[in-house]
């Protein structure tokens, strides 16, 4: 290629700005493109390393004998090259690494039976089995049972617990803010996520105060849709939604624009505050200059019909009903609805700055982020909720679920909204108790059990409903279980009769069940709870 040619190459791939008096112009700069697509290093003490959660053996000597022992590699320590090895007692013994962590890096790949060496040479292994990406510690030495993997009643090793170092990790702990950090060792991606709670003593107050909360993020979202768009061109989005103690806020992308985003969207949220330096309450409470008054009537008008859609199907309908009842403070569509039917947008301000009088924000800041990326989020955070003053941890919203009372027979029937829907949905809830570990690993086994039995009996062969399941609930740290039917061919009355006797014929199917079946069942909800991701 001639020099000719690459200087006009190089002269070409300059852009050419039109001239001044042209009205052809470049689009903005988006201040979103992420510029940054490196991983933030580990820490020395716990750092990446190819043998990291890779199953050795190694050989050691006990007298004038030699035997092989197996062992899991559960962390590394890049100051002093050495590595954690997990025997099966459960022991825990430092090995120093003889190969340097560069050497290993030449290697293109480590394969299986590949041997080395610790301890100046002291100590010699093979490793036997290599995780996948993203997954921990296999804790598999190649002396499995072919016949009870056949089976499928092998019982899948269950791996190490996290050392306190790959654990959340508390960087501010005040009455506005807490903020938790975790960097990713799974994905190994440039990304990051920031979750916010915003937690606010008045924000279910009432059906109107709740009504306002989900209002504001509604034109929230309304308000920031330029900036939005901007930042999903570049994959990276951000949702916020109304709860019962208050807002969440969820942001995720690349990580090198996470924290411009934050920022954006949390100064834009605290605007709706009012402007606390007037003393005139006409232009303390008004809209923030980010809303027009048309847009908050056309977003109120988005809320009110999103109230009347609410419930038109059985389905959904039940299940609101059902957390109603478990949660009085669950306020229903048509109760927020009618609360809201005379606000305009002054009343609206108000009730947003009596919600947001007090609030306390919960953070976790993981992904590709290190200490110092945590550092500038907690900046940005504490500069927009700047003058705000902190909620007690005791004045925190109670999260309060009812007992459903001990009687038998125990219905709730309503008719559905929709005069016109055909279906009929029941829900047969058992209230389980406090979440207990144990309490719910042995609820979600027995839904595990039942499923496919109340699947194949009330859907495939009685054509009962076309909607047949059941499952484990967990509600606000209450443990329950949940039948559910949706048929429409059959009443009310005759779902919830059969329901209960299927209950009642399937608890001596359940106590007749052979060993090696309920082991099946066993295994398989173990590896559900083992998988990767």
């Amino acid at each position: 290629i001639s020099e000719a040619l690459t200087n006009q190459w190089m002269e070409s791939r300059e852009p050419k700005l039109p001239p001044t008096s042209s009205k052809i112009t470049l689009p903005p700069v988006n201040p979103f493109v992420p510029r940054r697509f490196d991983l933030k290093e580990l820490p020395k003490e716990d750092s990446h390393h190819p043998l990291l959660f890779c199953s050795l053996k190694i050989c050691v000597s006990i007298g004038k004998r030699k035997s092989w022992f197996p062992c899991t590699v559960n962390k590394y320590d890049s100051i002093q090259n050495r590595i954690l090895l997990g025997m099966e007692d459960g022991e825990e013994v430092w090995h120093k690494v003889d190969m340097k962590l560069a050497e290993y890096h030449k290697v293109k790949q480590l394969a299986l039976n590949y041997e080395g060496t610790l301890d100046g040479k002291k100590v010699k292994f093979k490793v036997i089995s290599i995780p996948k990406d993203g997954e921990g510690a296999v804790m598999k030495y190649g002396d499995e049972s072919d016949w009870h993997i056949e089976d499928g009643v092998h019982f899948p090793h269950i791996p190490p617990p996290l050392p306190e170092s790959r654990l959340p990790k508390l960087l501010c702990n005040t009455q506005l803010l807490k903020l938790w950090h975790l960097q990713d060792r799974k994905f190994k991606r440039p990304i990051g996520e920031l979750r916010l709670r915003i937690i606010c003593a008045n924000a279910n107050k009432s059906p109107y105060h709740r009504a306002c909360a989900e209002l504001l993020c509604l034109l929230l979202h309304d308000a920031t849709i330029e900036t939005c768009y901007l930042a999903s061109v570049c994959e990276l989005e951000n949702e916020i939604y109304a709860n019962d103690v208050g807002f969440t806020l969820r942001v995720h992308g690349f990580d090198d624009r996470i924290l411009d985003l934050t920022s954006e969207m949390l100064k834009t949220f605290f605007s709706f505050c009012g402007n606390t330096d007037v003393g005139d309450d006409n232009d303390k409470y008004q809209l923030p200059s980010a809303v027009k008054k048309h847009r908050f009537d056309a977003c109120l008008e988005i809320l009110r019909r999103r109230y009347g859609n609410a419930g038109l199907t059985a389905s959904s309908f039940c299940s609101d009903i059902r957390l109603r009842c478990l949660r009085p403070t669950i306020w229903s569509a048509s109760a927020k609805a009618h609360a809201i039917e005379d606000i305009d947008d002054k009343k609206f301000m108000e009730t947003v700055a009596d919600i947001m009088s007090k609030i306390s924000i919960e953070g976790l800041h993981h992904g590709n982020v290190d200490k110092k990326d945590v550092e500038m989020a907690k900046e940005v955070i504490l500069d927009a909720a700047s003058g705000f003053q902190g909620l007690a941890r005791k004045l925190h919203p109670k999260q309060q679920v009812s007992v459903v009372p001990q009687r038998e027979n125990e219905h709730l029937i309503a008719p559905t909204l929709d005069p016109n829907e055909a279906n009929t949905a029941v829900e047969v809830y058992f209230q389980c108790g406090k979440d207990d570990v144990r309490e719910r690993v042995i609820v979600d086994l027995l839904m595990e059990i039942m499923y496919e039995p109340m699947f194949n009996q009330l859907r495939t062969k009685e054509q009962f409903g076309y909607q047949v399941s059941c499952g484990s609930r967990w509600t606000y740290g209450v443990i329950g279980m949940c039948f559910k039917v949706v048929t429409n061919c059959k009443s009310a009355d005759e779902v919830t009769a059969r329901i209960d006797k299927f209950i009642a014929e399937y608890r001596s199917e359940l106590v007749s069940m052979k060993p090696e079946t309920f082991m099946e069942h066993v295994v398989g909800l173990a590896k559900d709870k083992l998988q990767r991701f």
